[in-house]
């Protein structure tokens, strides 16, 4: 799981070895990582993390063969590591530009570059893609964001299509308003609180603000034998957040 430091990515991590799997948490973030794994640890649960850029090769290759060195095979894939920019194309600079598709898109190739192998060899696999409902529905000055998410969808699409026959399974798992460190931070730069920025926390309300357990929820089932037919997929998970005008 990458991106296990916080947000959907810890929530997964703690929910997939709860639920049995031995999980290998990756992020850049330490001691937050250290704090994961003894809480799961603590639990009787089997967790490791591995600090990782997930936007450098080398740092990837080391996550993916290191779980399987230590592991003996790799099954799951849950590739959630992103980071978010308030701006416009106008605004945004090269760097910037970057650094927001390095970490959103170019970690999904470079992680499944480097884990499909492992997965065909364990006899096939599930890849979940954390997403955005912004690959299909956003909002003014989120350039880079918007267009890394859109393109994990894709991406995810076709490589469903090159990897069926390996029983591998492929989703982009496609999230609307979480309550997330990221998701606050790109309240503040609005000015306004996750309420005002369009996020309702009231559960009666379409559209409103997940907590990441929620969003844990849908990765467990994309990644268990119950989604056996559900490859290729945007899978929305959004809380009608896209059926709203």
């Amino acid at each position: 799981v990458t991106g296990a430091t916080s947000g959907i990515g810890r929530a997964s991590a703690v929910l997939l070895a709860r639920e049995g799997a031995v999980v290998v948490a990756a992020g850049r973030r330490e001691e937050l990582g250290a704090t994961l794994v003894a809480e799961l640890r603590d639990e009787g649960l089997a967790a490791d993390f591995v600090r990782t850029d997930v936007s450098v090769r080398l740092d990837v290759e080391a996550l993916v063969a290191g779980a399987v060195e230590r592991f003996g095979r790799l099954d799951i894939v849950v590739n959630d590591a992103a980071t978010f920019l308030f701006k416009g194309v106008e605004e945004t600079t090269e760097d910037e530009w970057d650094t927001v598709i390095d970490t959103n898109l170019k970690s999904v190739y470079l992680v499944c570059h480097a884990a499909i192998p492992h997965l065909r060899a364990a006899g096939g696999g599930s890849i979940v893609n954390v997403a955005s409902v912004h690959a299909f529905a956003t909002m003014e000055r989120v350039a880079a964001y918007a267009a890394s998410k859109a393109a994990i969808v894709a991406l995810s699409r076709q490589m469903a299509l090159d990897y069926t026959r390996d029983l591998i399974r492929v989703n982009a798992m496609v999230v609307g308003g979480v309550d997330t460190a990221m998701a606050r931070a790109h309240a503040s730069a609005l000015g306004q609180s996750l309420e005002e920025a369009g996020f309702p926390g009231d559960v009666r309300t379409v559209g409103r603000l997940a907590r990441p357990e929620e969003i844990a929820a849908g990765v467990l089932f994309l990644v268990s034998p119950e989604a056996s037919f559900v490859n290729g997929a945007p899978f929305i998970i959004d809380g009608g957040l896209l059926a709203r005008l």
